[in-house]
Formats: structure tokens, C-alpha cells, sequence
């Protein structure tokens, strides 16, 4: 009887060590990730590119009041630099004064494109698509000149760029 209960202590033994190793063969990625250490991915060139999730631009939306506005879409172009002309979340105001604010810095700077974007809640203008922030800054610093009155909401923010 000992051989038996010795017999099947070894085999209880045994099982608990195969469950110890699958178990941590079987962690899911997450838990691998949270565990540190080095992990490394090998996946094919063209897998990225596939991975990058295609945002189709809003060309042009009828507002609640039936007016036409045109928002600019997200785009995935390269690294850059923009100037921030305004920023606000005001649900009554935010929409027309960045309307507002657009045509201003299209009319006065053409050669700038302006860019409003909405990101719930807030309603942004960014101008121009600028590949350093040295000409970021110069540009805000012509905006700065043509309108004083922007001069405190102006900054220059990173941004994709055409």
C-alpha cells in the first residue's frame, strides 16, 4: 500500500510540475508585456504599412443650422510643425469663431494653408505646414504682427504635415 500512495504522490507531483511549466508557457500577451524583459516582434515590411488604419476625410458635413462647413480630415502625412491660432470649446461659439478666425489667416496669408479641425470638445485652428520649428516660428511671429489681438492663443504645436 505504501508503494501505491508513494507511487501516486510522484504522479500528483509530476503533474503539478507539467501544469507549473504549461502555465506559463500558455500567458497571454499582455501578461508577457506587463512582465518585462525584452520581447521581440518579427513581422514582415508590408505588415506595418497594412497595420496603418486609413482615415477617409470628411469633405464637406450640413451643420444643425444648415449652413456648409468643410472640416479638415486627419492626415497621415510626415512629422511637422503648425501654428495654433485657436482652441476653444465653447458648444455656442467654438464652431463659427474658428470659421471666422480661418478666413481671416486665408485672406491675409495665402500662401498658408489653415487647417479646423474638431476633436471633441474642442474646436482648433492650425495654420501652414511647416517641416522645422524655426519656420513655425517665423510664421507665428507674422501672425503675430497682422493680428495682435490672436497674439495670446498662439503657439506652435507638432503635428502631421502635407
Amino acid at each position: 500500500m505504501k508503494k501505491r500512495s508513494t507511487a501516486i504522490l510522484v504522479s500528483v507531483a509530476m503533474a503539478a510540475t507539467a501544469v507549473c511549466a504549461q502555465t506559463t508557457d500558455s500567458l497571454t500577451i499582455v501578461d508577457r508585456l506587463n512582465a518585462g524583459g525584452v520581447i521581440t516582434v518579427i513581422q514582415p515590411a508590408g505588415l506595418g504599412a497594412r497595420l496603418v488604419r486609413e482615415v477617409t476625410p470628411v469633405a464637406e458635413e450640413i451643420a444643425d443650422d444648415g449652413m456648409q462647413e468643410t472640416v479638415a480630415p486627419v492626415h497621415h502625412g510626415r512629422a511637422g510643425f503648425r501654428v495654433q491660432i485657436f482652441d476653444d470649446n465653447n458648444v455656442r461659439t467654438a464652431r463659427n469663431e474658428a470659421q471666422a478666425r480661418k478666413k481671416q489667416i486665408e485672406l491675409r496669408f495665402p500662401e498658408y494653408k489653415a487647417y479646423v479641425t474638431f476633436n471633441s470638445p474642442y474646436w482648433r485652428v492650425k495654420v501652414g505646414d511647416f517641416t522645422s520649428r524655426s519656420e513655425a516660428e517665423a510664421a507665428m511671429a507674422e501672425i503675430r504682427q497682422a493680428f495682435p489681438s490672436m497674439a495670446r492663443s498662439l503657439r506652435i504645436v507638432r503635428d502631421r504635415i502635407n
